[in-house]
């Protein structure tokens, strides 16, 4: 119970440690939890050989090796760091101009559990699932004339996320977890070139995950509700406002097949409810009115992801690819988040010493070029999304590295 006992201040300090950086992120989705998912594409939801797998299925923690007999319980550890490199650019009929948003980010992850007996185990994960980070310069898009007030600055989405689980071993090879989130939203910014709008708030949801296996076989499922934050803050510094913001709910089931004691595979599918992003709407607190509306209607998307794992002694050496689709259509497409389809390609590396597992991996993310070319014409001062005002070609590339040690106590 020793760990039990010291979990919440434990939790309290890794907070304020990864407080100022674990929102610094690019992409509004951000599954690159731990250095096992950088590796492998982030198939782990149904690998119940890695403590690392357990930031994407819960569930996992019940039934992790060693089994516990006798009553002894055992205590996982997890600690990763996820470095991101994004750069973005447009190229307009006049010009081509690069992103000038923060290019790096670093995004520490924490996990933590104890399996109290034989049936019931306890964790917690702080991790940052979302994030944003894209600022054009002045002058990027010529349909807003100059007119600093209308054309997209900075738009930033910084939050982190700690997850409270409790899980339940229905037999040896079976598990189950409940959870609680907690979303922090530490940072949202929807900046013009004249106006800056700032807000920060909380929201909480909640989530399931379900593990089994069978000889060679294994089967993982992970659900994360949506939530709903709302953010209150100001515009110009001085105008009170608010906004409401909905982060779509997740589910992730996979299969991973051991074709012997070296080889395995793992196909996961993810399902993410994006069609909740319908819009912003950015409201002044005084009489409720909106100050700015930007509307996105975007889709739900399916991720397609598999990797492969080879043991060999100590070493075990891993890859992974992935599929991952955008929700933005043309119809309400924007350049504050300009979204393509990608693909993602990994490698990676683990080595076990002793109770220690170390692991490193690297990610290109290849995104498709967006060519946009709306005929909706753009009107001064209405909502921009999905006119003439964004067209041009969007490019982006992205790279991930990480490292991070796991270890049963």
């Amino acid at each position: 119970m020793h760990i039990l006992k010291n979990t919440t201040g434990l939790c309290c300090c890794i907070l304020l440690l990864i407080y100022p950086q674990i929102s610094s992120a690019n992409g509004f989705r951000l599954p690159e939890y731990t250095a096992a998912g950088v590796a492998t594409a982030n198939a782990l939801v149904a690998d119940t050989s890695r403590i690392g797998a357990i930031a994407y299925n819960p569930a996992i923690m019940s039934i992790y090796p060693p089994a516990i007999n006798n009553n002894q319980t055992t205590s996982l550890l997890s600690t990763n760091l996820v470095h991101i490199k994004y750069n973005t650019e447009v190229s307009t009929s006049s010009k081509t101009t690069q992103g000038t948003g923060q290019s790096t980010f670093d995004i520490p992850g924490f996990f933590l559990a104890e399996q109290l007996s034989s049936k019931l185990s306890i964790g917690v994960l702080i991790h940052s699932p979302f994030g944003l980070e894209t600022e054009w310069p002045t002058a990027t898009f010529d349909s807003f004339g100059g007119v600093a007030a209308l054309e997209p600055k900075l738009s930033r989405i910084r939050m982190f996320n700690t997850n409270f689980n409790v899980g339940y071993r229905l037999d040896a090879r079976t598990g189950i977890a409940l959870g609680l989130n907690r979303y922090r939203l530490s940072d949202l910014q929807f900046n013009s070139h004249a106006t800056v709008i700032r807000g920060s708030g909380t929201g909480y949801g909640w989530n399931a995950a379900f593990i089994t296996r069978w000889d060679g076989l294994s089967f993982g499922a992970s659900y994360r509700s949506a939530v709903h934050a709302r953010a209150t803050g100001t515009a110009a510094s001085v105008v009170p406002i608010e906004v409401d913001i909905t982060f779509p709910e997740i589910l992730t089931i996979g299969f991973k097949y051991h074709i012997n004691a070296a080889l395995s595979f793992e196909l996961d599918i993810e399902h993410t409810g994006w069609k909740v992003y319908d819009n912003l709407n950015i409201r002044k607190q005084a009489d409720d009115s909106t100050l700015t509306l930007s509307t996105n209607n975007w889709k739900n998307t399916l991720t397609y992801r598999i990797s492969g794992q080879y043991k060999f002694n100590k070493h075990r050496y891993l890859f992974g690819y992935a599929y991952d689709e955008t929700p933005q259509d043309d119809a309400y497409f924007s350049a504050r988040i300009p979204g393509a389809d990608r693909q993602l390609f990994s490698i990676g590396y683990q080595y076990n010493f002793g109770s220690y597992q170390f692991d490193a991996g690297i990610m290109r993310v290849v995104f498709k070029d967006r060519v946009f070319n709306a005929s909706k014409s753009y009107v001064t001062a209405s909502d921009a999304n999905g006119t003439t005002a964004y067209n041009g070609t969007y490019r982006s590339n992205a790279t991930v590295l990480s490292v991070g040690v796991s270890t049963t106590f």
